[in-house]
């Protein structure tokens, strides 16, 4: 899918669901995934890391945040960054601002959950 499906009005920060199974996942409605199904564990830190995003001022705060270890993505990724859920999977997203210049946030846009390593 190459559109934007669920906006989430936050604090400050608004975040974008790229897919219905990312908003499910967060809202913790029933999954099919056999991906999430089966790691629980990783489903409550998708969570957390969410509610935690939604509760900052700003995504300096994000940067700033050590267990995050907020980067920029380069490759077939550029233009987006990535943090960490844990240290198998990372939470790729993307911003997207009013004026960059201005560092004036329009929304975060939740792209996927990724396994580093695989």
């Amino acid at each position: 899918m190459n559109y934007l499906f669920y906006l989430y009005n936050a604090i400050v920060v608004k975040i974008v669901f790229k897919d219905q199974l990312l908003l499910d996942l967060y809202t913790g409605n029933k999954i099919n995934n056999k991906q999430f199904r089966s790691n629980p564990n990783l489903v409550e830190k998708f969570q957390l890391v969410i509610s935690r995003i939604r509760k900052m001022d700003d995504l300096n705060q994000m940067k700033q945040y050590p267990a995050f270890r907020y980067e920029k993505l380069k490759g077939n990724l550029d233009g987006y960054s990535s943090i960490r859920l844990d240290r198998k999977y990372r939470l790729i997203f993307r911003e997207v601002y009013f004026d960059y210049q201005l560092n004036n946030l329009k929304y975060l846009e939740i792209f996927e959950i990724s396994n580093h390593y695989s």
